[in-house]
């Protein structure tokens, strides 16, 4: 066993940095910094905030995109005896407020270009800019605290099915048993890992301590929404090795930037079912990569089995393979008794990456952090999953569904009962009823369906601004349907098995959509339609307002680039959601040679590029029910 298991995260860091001071640690577009300055900006932190009065097992949060200040943050907080509350920039302010309230941080270091002007912060006290906060080392700072691998290293939220999200508190030992000793990937100083997950996503765990607590390069994308192109551009521009992607941003890449993935020797994806063609076309064409499908919930700290996928793998589902090292797994049946090869349990996990517990949720940690009958030793836990496994005869072990109502989007847990919980808190509807589309059937989408409070009217637009003040964009629904009730069973419990399938999304505008005006509007009019699987968008509607998610407007920024060559970004879509606003500016910033090669594109291939989306728009599943 390697010494440095035996670690926190920052004595494992500073003995890398003291061996290799000058290796480049962290890498952007536009700056460097070395092992050694990365180290001493941490300790400036470090000692600043003990200066403030931070000790061990405080929380400090840290509002800022991903970038070389956050990392430094992340290490000084832990220096200082602390542990760090990622709050993600993405989120909503009542759900950012929610978070802050809940883990009460004593200090917040924040990235001050995110503040809008004149708009109250979701924190009180003062703003310590993440930049500049203490660069100046002034002060007669106390000393450093010894903290313990057992001590927190940070708290990251969840959903939750009381319809709040949950902090999860995860430890030193976690982290170093994730990415120390471990033989599920390679890690090792000759790696150039990307930081591409939000830093409040799990997945970016293992990018960020993957590469720092072994000599490797972190090459870091800010960009809070990166395009396709960005991330082909960035695994390219900084020579990246190791990848993490999502299930679904795995599927985009494949589908639209293969060619971008080729500089890579290992692939993880995960976070939801793989689609089979995915990996089929992508081991075709990655001779030199290797693919590798990485399980696990947040409560065991990223990874929990991992699958290294084999070059003749066939076209059924991928399993998610063995535990990684030092990681105990147990298949188990209702009565916690062992199951034997072949039958379905509920999969139970435990060893050195299992969570300390939910912060502030004594009850929920009692009845997920159960008591380990395979350990002797005081105290084992092991923790309840909630996804159905069985052990194959090969000894991988292969995920067939959940105990609960709990499902992942675009990688991250999501619990259907808070949004249901969310939709009844509006105050706008009678009762709420969530579904999920099926896994492997491309991006996942989460339906709702309501009743109207009797004698009012129910504004669907005014539901959608509720739950869009209230929920990350991925949890939003992408359909909401008006029911005169809902089907429920012979114990008066609602039977979402009953309920009718989902329709396509439309605008609740009375106004009748507006036909195309220009051939830059029929071809993003078709684009829309194909992503959003639905031939009733209008010009005029707003893509989020339809159900439309990041994810999918990254799919939609893809497929404008692909089809109409145009010079736009991610962060244009968000900032003109409209068709008629999307083309109106196209024009204006497009050079008179662009417009030209526009004019005289193919019409014939126009036709059948428009054809083509709105049969798969009408292929998709459809009903009579009226959704407004």
């Amino acid at each position: 066993m390697s010494s440095m298991l035996q670690k926190t995260i920052h004595d494992a860091f500073s003995a890398i940095a003291s061996a290799v001071p000058e290796r480049v640690a962290l890498e952007t577009a536009t700056e460097q910094m070395t092992y050694a300055q990365l180290a001493r900006r941490s300790g400036q932190i470090a000692r600043g905030l003990r200066a403030r009065g931070v000790d061990r097992g405080a929380r400090v949060g840290i509002y800022a995109q991903r970038g070389v200040d956050a990392i430094a943050a992340m290490l000084g907080i832990l220096e200082a005896g602390a542990a760090f509350v990622p709050f993600d920039p993405a989120y909503p302010a009542n759900l950012l407020k929610f978070v802050y309230e809940d883990c009460a941080p004593a200090e917040m270091l924040v990235q001050s270009s995110l503040l809008e002007p004149g708009s109250a912060p979701f924190w009180s006290g003062e703003v310590l800019d993440i930049h500049s906060a203490f660069a100046d080392g002034k002060g007669a700072p106390l000393p450093l605290p010894a903290v313990d691998r057992e001590d927190p290293a940070y708290i990251m939220y969840t959903s939750g099915s009381t319809g709040q999200p949950k902090g999860v508190l995860v430890p030193h030992r976690a982290v170093v048993r994730l990415v120390i000793d471990n033989h599920f990937a390679h890690m090792g100083s000759d790696e150039v890992h990307l930081q591409l997950a939000p830093l409040a996503f799990d997945a970016s765990t293992f990018e960020i301590w993957g590469a720092l607590l072994h000599g490797a390069k972190l090459a870091i994308l800010p960009a809070q929404y990166p395009s396709l192109d960005d991330i082909a551009d960035a695994l390219k521009r900084h020579g990246v090795t190791t990848l993490w992607l999502t299930a679904g941003l795995f599927h985009l890449m494949v589908d639209h930037r293969l060619e971008g993935l080729k500089p890579l020797r290992q692939l993880l994806a995960g976070g939801d079912v793989l689609s089979p063609p995915h990996i089929a076309k992508a081991l075709q064409s990655l001779p030199a990569c290797q693919l590798i499908n990485g399980y696990g919930p947040t409560e065991n700290t990223t990874f929990t089995c991992c699958y290294s996928v084999p070059r003749d793998a066939g076209s059924g589902p991928l399993p998610i393979g063995r535990a990684i090292a030092h990681t105990d797994v147990y298949i188990l049946d209702d009565a916690r008794v062992a199951v034997a090869d072949g039958l379905e349990g509920e999969l139970f996990a435990g060893g050195d990456g299992l969570a300390l517990g939910y912060w502030n949720r004594p009850d929920l940690t009692a009845e997920k952090f159960v008591a380990n009958p395979f350990d002797s030793r005081a105290g084992s836990k092991l923790y309840r999953t909630g996804d159905r496994v069985r052990r194959r005869a090969d000894g991988n072990i292969e995920f067939m569904g959940r105990v609960d109502r709990q499902v992942k989007i675009n990688g991250k847990r999501v619990e259907l009962d808070e949004i249901e919980g969310c939709l009844r808190r509006s105050g706008l509807v009678a009762d709420a009823a969530v579904t999920v589309s099926a896994p492997g059937s491309g991006a996942r989408k989460v339906f709702a369906y309501v009743t109207e409070i009797e004698n009012t009217s129910l504004s669907i637009n005014d539901l959608r601004s509720f739950l869009k003040n209230e929920l990350p964009d991925y949890m939003v629904p992408s359909s909401i349907s008006v029911l005169s009730s809902l089907p429920l069973s012979p114990t008066g419990k609602v039977d979402r098995s009953k309920l009718p399938a989902p329709v396509a999304v439309v605008s609740q505008s009375t106004v009748a959509a507006a036909p195309p005006k220009s051939e830059i509007e029929s071809q993003l009019l078709g684009i829309w339609r194909q992503v959003l699987a639905s031939d009733t968008v209008g010009v005029d509607d707003n893509f989020f307002d339809l159900g439309g998610t990041s994810l999918q407007l990254i799919q939609v920024h893809a497929t404008i680039v692909s089809i109409m060559k145009c010079d736009v970004s991610v962060v244009d879509l968000f900032q003109y959601p409209r068709i008629s606003a999307l083309a109106a500016w196209l024009t204006q910033k497009a050079s008179p040679a662009a417009a030209a090669a526009a004019s005289h594109m193919n019409m014939d291939e126009r036709a059948r590029k428009q054809q083509a989306a709105l049969a798969l728009a009408r292929a998709r599943p459809n009903s009579r029910r009226v959704t407004r």
